[in-house]
């Protein structure tokens, strides 16, 4: 038995879309506030828990000894009236047998998808770090809709917008500029073009600014493009490309970083 969908208004799923920081070669998608959930949307869910976990696995020896392991997992409860998401996600990189990276990512979400049939309200909270970023520790809550302007058998045209509260605990010598600890109110906003040629192949863009409400020069955007190809009915190889902007990174850290990665996704 499946959840019922209104025309507009689909159960929200929502992951791993802002999750942690990109680093290149390393990490997992982000965008350095919210969770990209549009990624790995799916258009029906049943009734009940489900859910899926993956990960990618790194090798390199001779030259340079490198090893980097990322790791990712989702649960949907769903009811006819609502659906809740936990996401949990996380990363290791060595180099040299020493460790250069880690990540770790807790996000809890819940979509009303009986209030209208036109948007879908949710709220969300997030707990990360990522050693790479230089990120200690980050703390973010909020709340926002979601529609979709067209959608069919082809898949979905869509946006989203929310206002989030972002705190930020950040490793940063006594000689930085940046500070070492930020709160932010940011209005995220994000538009998702999600086409599906066969059965088999889904590919999904999904375009996200965030803005600090107080000063929009200080801002953050992501790109993902991703392709799922299904092997099985619940397995799926995955290759994305993420294109990550920080208008205002912390000293020593690139504004842009750009990254091409490739793993699985086991569904239950």
């Amino acid at each position: 038995m499946r959840a019922s969908r209104p025309q507009f208004g689909r159960v929200n799923i929502l992951i791993l879309s802002a999750v942690l920081p990109l680093l290149p070669g390393f990490g997992t998608a982000t965008v350095s506030a919210q969770v990209n959930v549009e990624v790995l949307r799916t258009d029906s869910l049943p009734l009940g828990r489900s859910g899926s976990v993956g990960g990618d696995f790194s090798i390199q020896t001779g030259n340079v000894d490198f090893v980097a392991l990322d790791f990712r997992g989702r649960v949907y409860d769903v009811t006819p009236t609502q659906t809740r998401l936990i996401v949990g996600n996380g990363g290791l990189g060595f180099l040299d047998r020493s460790r250069f990276a880690s990540n770790g990512l807790l996000h809890y979400r819940r979509s009303f998808t009986a209030i209208s049939p036109y948007v879908e309200p949710e709220w969300f909270g997030q707990l990360n770090y990522d050693r790479a970023q230089r990120l200690a520790f980050r703390s973010v809550t909020g709340g926002g809709v979601r529609t979709a302007f067209a959608q069919g058998a082809w898949g979905q045209f869509g946006m989203g917008s929310s206002g989030i509260i972002e705190y930020e605990r950040l490793a940063l010598p006594d000689t930085a500029v940046h500070a070492k600890r930020t709160l932010e109110v940011r209005w995220s906003n994000f538009l998702t073009l999600r086409l599906v040629p066969t059965n088999a192949l889904v590919i999904t863009s999904t375009t996200y600014v965030q803005p600090a409400v107080t000063d929009f020069g200080d801002f953050r955007a992501l790109e993902n493009l991703r392709l799922s190809a299904s092997v099985t009915e619940t397995l799926a190889l995955t290759v994305s490309f993420d294109l990550r902007y920080d208008s205002r990174p912390p000293d020593g850290l690139a504004a842009l970083d750009t990254r091409l990665r490739t793993g699985v996704t086991y569904t239950y």
